[in-house]
């Protein structure tokens, strides 16, 4: 099927992702930017251009095409092949396609666009460089809450010294919801961030 798994290989996790993503069950994708990227864009790029932004767990989003129309070079990493297919196809964006030994990348041919899919804790700055930003829209949410710490840590650690990270999440009641998008309340965030 060409899909690869983004946190284990065994995981009935993976499972519900990817057959969402083949049977087109993408609720959560949005047909326009995010509107928290576009309010707090300035924040993230510190006003600088021509800066490396990596979008974790990104799905098919426009925020990409969005971050490069700004002047970046963006990075996309999600599991599904799927997503990385329909987001060059449905962008009208041409793309070739090469092989990493825990990922296959797809390069915008016209456009400073990359779009990895495989296991986003195998993402090493040894393959996918380092970033000065990072646009985490709802991916942390999508995290298993026994995989957020070394989610976060992942983060930190593809993110250049004095790099910025947004982050938009949701924050509910979990007891009435247990299943995605987990809660994330900002106080989580804080303690997760704050160093």
């Amino acid at each position: 099927s060409g899909l690869r798994p983004v946190l284990n290989m065994e995981s009935q996790e993976d499972s519900y992702w990817l057959e969402r993503w083949e049977k087109g069950m993408t609720g959560w994708h949005k047909d326009s930017v995010d509107q928290v990227l576009q309010k707090y864009f300035d924040l993230l790029s510190g006003g600088k251009s021509n800066l490396s932004i990596l979008v974790p767990l990104c799905g098919k989003t426009l925020d990409i095409t969005w971050i490069c129309e700004k002047g970046h070079n963006v990075v996309g990493c999600d599991l599904s092949d799927v997503a990385a297919r329909e987001f060059f196809e449905e962008n009208n964006i041409l793309y070739s396609t090469s092989e990493l030994p825990d990922f296959k990348v797809y390069s915008a041919t016209n456009k400073n666009i990359k779009f990895l899919v495989g296991d986003i804790f195998k993402l090493t700055s040894d393959c996918a460089g380092t970033f000065d930003a990072i646009w985490d829209c709802n991916a942390l949410v999508a995290v298993n809450v026994e995989d957020r710490v070394k989610y976060v840590e992942l983060l930190t650690n593809l993110l250049n010294p004095q790099g910025r990270i947004l982050m938009a999440t949701w924050e509910y009641n979990q007891a009435e919801r247990a299943k995605h998008p987990f809660s994330v309340p900002n106080s989580l965030v804080k303690q997760f961030f704050d160093s």
